[in-house]
């Protein structure tokens, strides 16, 4: 199934990412590069659920079944290649990693039990992980209701999110339970194309310096909220982009986008850190080269076997399953 779009906004995610990250070890920047960096992992969690729930909707299973597929189908897409790269951290990296910290951050259970984070990015895995297991719940809740319900919980969550400090740092996922619930109100949206497919780049970009230029760096979750809320309330109203050229970058670097987004902080500690005397024209070869190397062999060797094995386990399980009643246009 085509989704220019989606592809477009996953592409932009982890690029923002890579960006910010890239920009944090090689010029210093700190305010833009956080901004740039949460941003990107803001879309990358409005996408993620959009696209869950999307899938959920055609696999058209129910009850006990939905939950089993859509659950080991997630464990075969994230663990794997997480797993490889954190082995790698631990066994070549030269750092003092604990059996305790390997075993949490394996598990991507780091904020639960107050463990270290292996690498960078791991933070945001711990919350799409703990967002899978209420997702398939909220399919079942909304897939039958009106557009009020998704709206009415996305207006429940800010406050809930605002309450969460105060009770627990392990229920973190709450913070950033808006973000995710953008996804989820793009999906009960869905339908409603109206707008031309070329205003897609232009709204996100606009979404995308409001927030670059007002998010402060540290107390930035209205901003993370808002320009979630508002991507995910434009996804569903545009037209598929209709620019060939652009739509083919978007679908490879979405394909490879999981890889990118591991692989890049290890990379980047070995060729601007540990081999900082080395002249910048070797560091960016050598990083650069490394990380499509190891994003092309994590996704040809891990990740698409492991998909599909996920998914082959899925049909086996479930050969014959019951049909999801359609969703109600809101």
């Amino acid at each position: 199934m085509l989704k220019p779009n989606l592809d477009f906004l996953r592409a932009v995610a982890v690029l923002l990412v890579l960006a910010a990250h890239v920009a944090g070890y090689t010029i210093r920047t700190n305010a833009m590069s956080f901004a740039l960096g949460q941003l990107g992992v803001m879309l990358f969690f409005v996408h993620t659920s959009l696209v869950l729930m999307q899938s959920m909707e055609r696999q058209q299973l129910a009850g006990a079944a939905l939950f089993r597929a859509f659950y080991l189908q997630r464990a075969c897409r994230i663990y794997p290649l997480a797993a490889v790269t954190l082995l790698g951290i631990y066994f070549l990296m030269d750092a003092q990693w604990t059996p305790f910290e390997l075993v949490a951050n394996l598990l991507l259970v780091q904020n639960l039990v107050y463990a270290r984070y292996m690498s960078s990015v791991l933070w945001t895995l711990c919350l799409e992980v703990q967002m899978y297991l209420l997702l398939p719940a909220l399919f079942l809740l909304l897939r039958r209701k009106s557009l009020r319900w998704p709206l009415a919980l996305w207006a429940v969550s800010v406050p809930l999110a605002l309450l969460q400090p105060l009770v627990s740092a392990r229920l973190n996922v709450i913070e950033f339970a808006p973000c995710f619930l953008a996804g989820v109100l793009a999906w009960r949206l869905q339908g409603r194309e109206r707008l031309p497919g070329w205003l897609w780049p232009v709204l996100l970009a606009l979404a995308s310096a409001g927030f670059v230029a007002y998010a402060e760096p540290r107390a930035n979750n209205y901003g993370r909220w808002l320009v979630c809320l508002a991507v995910g309330l434009a996804i569903p109203c545009l037209r598929e982009m209709q620019a060939p050229r652009l739509n083919r970058a978007s679908k490879f670097i979405a394909k490879y986008s999981y890889g990118i987004y591991l692989f890049h902080p290890p990379l980047m500690g070995l060729a601007f850190r540990t081999l900082e005397t080395l002249h910048p024209f070797w560091q960016w070869s050598l990083f650069l080269s490394l990380l499509a190397l190891l994003t092309g062999l994590g996704y040809h060797l891990v990740e698409l076997p492991m998909i599909r094995l996920g998914a082959h386990w899925s049909v086996r399980r479930h050969p014959g399953p019951a049909a999801a009643p359609p969703v109600v246009p809101g």
